[in-house]
């Protein structure tokens, strides 16, 4: 990363840092998917074992905004695997998020998705970010308000989209089936 980009605040360049459901509704054994820190994946949310909850509860957190958006990044924020899981949303997700993941919506005019996701996989940025904004002894967490004065390296635009499309490139090489 270089030293001559402008630093700049995950809140500067996200439109919407939020999490998922507080509450968590019944499980059933027919409706929606809700998934958690569990389900996500380096390339997205993995849906195959995720609970299902009653289509009410399911649109009342859709109407809470726990749904995540195509573009939106994901970040495990809560236990053992606190900011080590991080995936973009590349396609509509039919799925409601719980409060164990961060769903940070990067604003397109500053910061490119993908940027983001692996800006985050950095080991540097990693351990500032476990350094500096994990708390909690018992089930480690990060706390939305402190991840907004997160400090970001934020390159143009254009070199952004340049930057990931090297990495998805390395990506699809390491991971086939991605």
């Amino acid at each position: 990363m270089s030293v001559n980009w402008p630093v700049l605040t995950l809140g500067n360049v996200c439109e919407k840092i939020t999490d998922g459901a507080h509450k968590s509704p019944k499980s059933v054994s027919i409706g929606r998917p809700m998934a958690s820190v569990k389900d996500l994946t380096r390339f997205g949310v993995n849906l195959s074992h995720a609970r299902l909850i009653s289509q009410k509860d399911f649109e009342d957190l859709v109407n809470q905004g726990c749904q995540p958006q195509v573009g939106d990044v994901l970040i495990a924020k809560d236990g053992n695997s606190a900011l080590d899981t991080v995936c973009t949303i590349d396609k509509p997700l039919d799925a409601v998020m719980l409060s164990s993941v961060a769903i940070l919506r990067p604003n397109k005019a500053k910061l490119d998705s993908d940027f983001l996701k692996y800006y985050f996989c950095s080991r540097n940025v990693i351990e500032y970010l476990k350094n500096n904004f994990i708390s909690g002894a018992a089930i480690p967490r990060v706390v939305l308000r402190d991840l907004k004065k997160a400090a970001i390296k934020v390159p143009s635009l254009e070199e952004q989209k340049n930057i990931s499309k090297v990495l998805r490139s390395l990506d699809k090489l390491k991971f086939p089936s991605f």
